[in-house]
C-alpha cells in the first residue's frame, strides 16, 4: 500500500551511496554557498546524463517536465524509473498537462507502485477529443498558464536542469533536433532545487493522476507491466540511447569525483506555483524574469543571448537599446523563420527586428542546418536544427542556462526555472558555444541596408553569401507570418 504523499516532502540525501561518495568528493573543502557546474550542451549526453542519475539512485528521483513523451527515449527513461522505483527509490513525477497529455493506461499501473506518484499540473478536465477542446476554451484564463519547468534531483545530492524536456528531440533522435543546454549541478544550490520540486508538488495547482479520468482500456498489473517494460529495454537495447549509455563513463567519473564541475556561487530563479491559478497574489519581483531583467541591466561589458521564442517587447527593446548606449555590446542569436515552430512567434519577433538592429544589436538567426557537423556517430542521416535553448552569457564571469525564453508567455504567463552562476569557465564555455552557434555556416547574420533586413552566410563551397529574403523558408510561409505579425496576441504567445 502507498504511503500518503499530502504533503510529500524531499527526503533525506543518501550519504553511502556510490554516488554521494563521490559528490562527498567533490563538495569536501568547499564554502557552504559553494556549488559546482558543468554544462552539458549535445542532446544524448543530456540523455546520458538523466540515465546515470536514475541508475545510481538510492533513496529518491524527483522529476518536473513540461513534455514527457512516450517516445524512445521518454520509454526508456520510464522503464529505468520503474526499475529504480523497484530497488526502493521513491519516485516522483510532475508533468504539465497541455505539455504531456497523460493518456497513456500504463500510467495507472505505474502510479500503483508503493514508490512511485505522478502528478499532473494544472490539469485540462477532459482528457480527450471534443470534452477537452471546451474545457480549454471555458477555462482559458487559468489554463493559459503552464509549467514549463525542467528539473531532475538525483538523491538530493545533483541536479539537471536547462532548456531540455524529454523528448527524441532534445536528444539528438528526430526529423528535427532541437539545440539545447542543460546544467548538472552539485552543492549549495541542490537542497535549494528539492526545496523548490517540493513546493511544486505539494501546490494545490499539481494533481494526482489517479484523480484525471483516463480511458482504461489497456489495464495491466504492476507485475504484467514490470514484463512489458523488461521485453522493451531488451529490444532497446541496440538503439542509440541504450549504446551511448553503455558506453558513456558520466557514473564512474560522478563515482570517482572526477567530473570537472567549475565552482561559484549559483542562485537558483523559480516561480512560485501559485503565479499559475492567482498571478496577482504573487509580486512581480519573486519572477525569474523580474530578477533575470535585474542581472542583465547590471552588464558592463558584453551580453549574450541564446534565446529560443524572441519577442522583446518595449520593455526589452528599451533595456537592450540601454546596455548599447552604455558601451554594453549585446548579441543575440534566435530561430529564423525557417528554424522556429511557432509560426506566430516569427510573426510577432519579425516585428523588433528592424529596432534591434537600428540599436545597435548583433542579431542572428539559426539555419535549419546548423547541427549537421556535430551529431554523433549513433546517428544516421539528417535533421533540421531548430533552437530551443535558453542561455546567456553575463560580462566575463557569470552565465545563465535555464527554461525562461524573452517572450511574455514565459515571463508573465508561465513558471519557470533557471540558474545564475558565478564562474569565469562556464562564461567561457557558454560564449565558445555562442561562437559555434553562429558561425557562418551554422546561422544567418541580420543587417540593415538603409530599411531593408539583410541575411548574410556562408554557403557548402565557402563563399560568402546576403540575400533580402528570408531564407530557405516558401512564399506562404513568408505570408502567413506576415498575417500573423498583425495580430494583438502578443502578450499570449
Amino acid at each position: 500500500m502507498k504511503a500518503s504523499s499530502k504533503d510529500a516532502r524531499s527526503l533525506k540525501p543518501a550519504e553511502r551511496s556510490r554516488l554521494a561518495r563521490g559528490v562527498n568528493k567533490e563538495t569536501e573543502g568547499r564554502g557552504e554557498d559553494q556549488s559546482g557546474f558543468y554544462l552539458v550542451y549535445d542532446g544524448l549526453s543530456a540523455f546520458v546524463a538523466r540515465a546515470v542519475m536514475i541508475e545510481e539512485a538510492t533513496v529518491s528521483l524527483d522529476l518536473k517536465y513540461y513534455i514527457y513523451s512516450d517516445d524512445t527515449s521518454g520509454r526508456i527513461l520510464t522503464g529505468m524509473l520503474l526499475q529504480a522505483a523497484d530497488r526502493g527509490v521513491r519516485v516522483r513525477l510532475l508533468v504539465d498537462d497541455l505539455g504531456t497529455r497523460v493518456t497513456n493506461p500504463w500510467v495507472l499501473a505505474i502510479d500503483r507502485h508503493p514508490n512511485m506518484e505522478i502528478r499532473v499540473f494544472n490539469p485540462v478536465e477532459g482528457r480527450s477529443g471534443i470534452r477537452r477542446g471546451i474545457e480549454q476554451v471555458l477555462n482559458f484564463g487559468r489554463i493559459n498558464h503552464r509549467m514549463h519547468n525542467k528539473l531532475l534531483v538525483c538523491d538530493g545530492n545533483v541536479l539537471i536542469t536547462g532548456g531540455r524536456n524529454v523528448a527524441d528531440g532534445y536528444f539528438s533522435k528526430a526529423e528535427t533536433e532541437f539545440l539545447d543546454v542543460d546544467m548538472i549541478a552539485v552543492g549549495a544550490v541542490v537542497p535549494d532545487a528539492s526545496s523548490i520540486f517540493d513546493e511544486y508538488w505539494n501546490s494545490e495547482v499539481a494533481v494526482p493522476v489517479t484523480k484525471l479520468a483516463l480511458v482504461d482500456d489497456d489495464t495491466c498489473t504492476l507485475d504484467e507491466l514490470r514484463e512489458r517494460v523488461a521485453v522493451y529495454l531488451q529490444g532497446e537495447r541496440e538503439s542509440e540511447f541504450s549504446r551511448a549509455l553503455e558506453k558513456s563513463d558520466l557514473a564512474e567519473k560522478l563515482i570517482a569525483g572526477d567530473v570537472p564541475f567549475q565552482w561559484g556561487k549559483g542562485v537558483l530563479f523559480a516561480d512560485p506555483p501559485r503565479k499559475a491559478i492567482d498571478r496577482d497574489s504573487v509580486p512581480v519581483s519573486a519572477y525569474p524574469g523580474y530578477k533575470l531583467e535585474k542581472t542583465l541591466k547590471q552588464c558592463k561589458q558584453r551580453l549574450r543571448i541564446t534565446n529560443a521564442y524572441l519577442i522583446p517587447g518595449v520593455p526589452g527593446l528599451d533595456l537592450f537599446s540601454t546596455l548599447q548606449q552604455n558601451d554594453v555590446q549585446v548579441d543575440i542569436l534566435t530561430n529564423a523563420l525557417a528554424t522556429n515552430d511557432v509560426a506566430a512567434v516569427h510573426g510577432a519577433y519579425s516585428r523588433y527586428r528592424k529596432p534591434l538592429l537600428q540599436a545597435g544589436v548583433h542579431l542572428w538567426e539559426l539555419r535549419p542546418a546548423a547541427q549537421q557537423k556535430q551529431r554523433l556517430h549513433w546517428f544516421k542521416g539528417k535533421s533540421r536544427a531548430s533552437l530551443h535553448a535558453k542561455t546567456f552569457v553575463l560580462d566575463e564571469d557569470r552565465g545563465f542556462v535555464g527554461s525562461i525564453n524573452l517572450d511574455s508567455r514565459s515571463i508573465i504567463q508561465n513558471t519557470e526555472v533557471g540558474v545564475l552562476i558565478e564562474n569565469v569557465e562556464i562564461n567561457r564555455q557558454l560564449n565558445r558555444l555562442f561562437d559555434e552557434w553562429t558561425a557562418p555556416d551554422a546561422a544567418w547574420q541580420l543587417t540593415l541596408d538603409g530599411d531593408r533586413i539583410l541575411w548574410h552566410w556562408e554557403s557548402e563551397d565557402g563563399q560568402k553569401r546576403v540575400t533580402e529574403c528570408e531564407p530557405e523558408t516558401r512564399w506562404w510561409q513568408r505570408v502567413l507570418a506576415k498575417i500573423l505579425s498583425w495580430l494583438p496576441i502578443e502578450e499570449q504567445i
